[in-house]
């Protein structure tokens, strides 16, 4: 597997669109179907823009700015993402959170901390640091735009469904929620392993 989609499945696991689905249910429940994907589509656009900028500069604010060894940042990132395996994998579908304002509010607070948070932003600056920036850039667009047409793909189906089976299909979502719990601790673990074994042969 090359690089580009070894990072670009590393980045989706940690934005984790089927869980962004599922958190916004409040949200999508106050929203019509085309009112939803507009709100989606701006937060797509803010937490790209986050994450672009942290591709690109977060490497250089640790070092230069806050003079911190990458790899403590590294080892922290990996903390972090266990911590959120862990709540992925035993709250499921309970951290859901409603959340009021006009559209723009709505966009704004979604792509924080929903779209992009702390995993998400060590993963860009780890993305950053292995990758040229042409190449990061594309596994952020590339992890943006399926990110956006899979919740929106989920969106229309939920919007659409019969009463019947609605309870169903956030039962199997929730199951995936768990599922990509396990993936994004074992990635956690990884980076942990990997900041640890940088600093003994520094």
């Amino acid at each position: 597997m090359s690089d580009f989609f070894r990072e670009a499945i590393f980045l989706a696991t940690i934005v984790n669109p089927v869980a962004v689905f599922v958190y916004l249910a409040p949200v999508r429940q106050d929203l019509s179907e085309r009112d939803f994907l507009r709100v989606l589509f701006m937060a797509t656009m803010i937490s790209l823009a986050i994450n672009l900028f942290f591709t690109f500069t977060g490497e250089w604010i640790f070092r230069s700015v806050f003079k911190i060894n990458f790899n403590s940042f590294r080892i922290f990132g990996g903390i972090v993402l266990l911590s959120i395996s862990l709540m992925s994998i035993i709250q499921g579908q309970k951290a859901l959170i409603s959340i009021r304002g006009s559209l723009d509010d709505i966009a704004s607070e979604i792509a924080m901390p929903f779209m992009t948070g702390v995993g998400t932003i060590s993963v860009c600056i780890l993305l950053g640091s292995k990758m040229g920036r042409l190449e990061a850039a594309g596994v952020n667009f590339a992890v943006a735009a399926a990110a956006f047409a899979i919740v929106a793909l989920l969106a229309a189906v939920r919007y659409h469904l019969k009463d019947s089976i609605t309870a169903v299909f956030d039962k199997v979502l929730a199951i995936l929620i768990r599922i990509n719990g396990f993936f994004m601790g074992a990635f956690g673990v990884e980076m942990i392993m990997t900041g640890i074994s940088s600093f003994l042969h520094s």
